[in-house]
């Protein structure tokens, strides 16, 4: 359910752990924002705490964290 994976992906960025995963992969915002089909500065808001991740862009971020983390 989206409801549930949007939770998911908001607590990883608010946490910070979103970043953590993507650093500890090596990748930079523009490498995660290429492999996520998101804006870079995107990325970055979200990351920062600036923005709240919503849509399917969130999703597609969501997506690529749980892979990052296999």
């Amino acid at each position: 359910m989206d409801a549930v994976r949007l939770t998911r992906v908001r607590r990883l960025v608010e946490s910070g752990a979103a970043r953590a995963i993507r650093e500890s992969a090596g990748l930079s915002l523009s490498e995660a924002s290429a492999g996520a089909r998101v804006n870079r500065i995107t990325i970055h808001r979200w990351e920062q705490g600036q923005r709240r991740p919503h849509g399917e862009a969130a999703l597609r971020y969501l997506a690529l964290l749980e892979e990052l983390s296999r």
